[in-house]
């Protein structure tokens, strides 16, 4: 065998990368709202209204949503001790308009969302759902980032069990995962010390070195789900509305108003550090044997609806349009690594942006 090893009893299990890209919702792609700098999670007064920004999360949305979430709760809730209100508009469906809404409920706030998707429409839903702070800028906000870190792996953590979709995996990676070494330096002790491993404990012979994390997986259709059904049984209106700029959002009736618009802040406030961020995935058979996730410059997370697998990133691409080709190229890229296909580079990373050179960091090259 490879390297002479001999196979252990703990070795775990080759997925099968059975794929065909014209079967329906095999190719996904998704847009992410990446915000140069960071992300932008503060308040302004526009024309007497309280409006609270929480957008350009990056790939870390689902990641850092109940976080954020607690934080504009802290906003709003100083705001009400000065201007007792009763309503509160959210502007975006995604995960972090849901969580959001469902923070502001706590405060005792009437909650409409509106948007001009549903929840499975949105990127949010067609996220891969590693925990992980990813694609994301975070200069000058260390601070802050920690609280939001830590309270979102908590209450996800909590979760477990009560049907959000929330699960304990570890992850088996060739290299380190930027991601989850960026939690660990935040927020020392959060989660598990990363193990560096000789040998990666999988069959046919793809036992090289690398490294192990333990983490969450979050799966988004089961989460946004929970989270609408949820927000619903609680009251919240759901309103179906586009708005063309930031006058047309203050005609609301609501003097609260959340903004987690994601790309869509872009144009409403127009924001120019927000930048569209393509990532595309290919969707696989569900395989309920395998209990682990794996990142080799892309990943592949096994959920209960699919195997996913993504790690493709397009900057300033703004189209959510699945190439067959890529998504195909993405699973022999994995294939490859358990020996099941011919080696292949994972599919080229797109850049269309004039600031190309600063935006190709190491860091935004595997995708969560």
């Amino acid at each position: 065998m490879a390297h002479g090893r001999v196979r252990a009893v703990t070795d775990l299990p080759t997925p099968s990368f059975a794929f065909d890209p014209d079967a329906p919702g095999a190719c996904l792609a998704g847009v992410r709202p990446y915000r140069m700098g960071s992300y932008r999670l503060d308040t302004e007064r526009p024309s007497g209204k309280f409006v609270v920004h929480n957008y350009g999360h990056g790939g870390a949305g689902i990641s850092m949503s109940w976080g954020c979430a607690a934080r504009v709760k802290d906003l709003v809730r100083t705001f009400l001790a000065g201007s007792p209100q009763t309503e509160a508009a959210v502007l975006g469906a995604g995960v972090m308009g849901l969580t959001a809404a469902t923070r502001l409920l706590d405060l005792g706030l009437r909650v409409t969302i509106y948007a001009d998707r549903l929840p499975r429409d949105t990127t949010s839903w067609r996220a891969g759902g590693q925990w992980a702070v990813s694609i994301m800028e975070f200069a000058g906000k260390e601070q802050e980032l920690k609280g939001i870190v830590k309270t979102a792996y908590t209450t996800f953590k909590q979760s477990i069990g009560n049907g959000y979709g929330v699960s304990e995996v570890p992850n088996f990676s060739i290299r380190r995962t930027p991601g989850l070494d960026t939690v660990m330096d935040l927020v020392p002790g959060l989660l598990p010390p990363r193990e560096d491993l000789p040998g990666l404990p999988f069959q046919n012979h793809h036992d090289q070195p690398g490294h192990k994390y333990q983490t969450l997986l979050v799966e988004p259709p089961i989460f946004l789900a929970r989270l609408e059904h949820d927000l619903r049984a609680r009251g919240v209106t759901f309103v179906t509305r586009r708005f063309a700029d930031k006058a047309d959002v203050l005609t609301l009736t609501q003097q609260i108003i959340v903004n987690c618009t994601g790309l869509g802040a872009k144009t409403l406030w127009n924001d120019s550090k927000l930048l569209a961020v393509k990532g595309q995935l290919a969707m696989l058979r569900p395989q309920p044997n395998l209990h682990y996730l794996y990142g080799r410059n892309g990943y592949l997370f096994p959920r209960a609806d699919h195997v996913v697998i993504g790690g493709t990133t397009e900057m300033g691409v703004d189209d959510e349009v699945p190439s067959k080709t890529v998504c195909t190229g993405l699973v022999r890229h994995i294939a490859a690594a358990f020996g099941e296909a011919a080696p292949v580079p994972l599919p080229k990373i797109h850049i269309d942006h004039p600031d190309n050179e600063r935006l190709v960091d190491p860091r935004l090259s595997i995708t969560d």
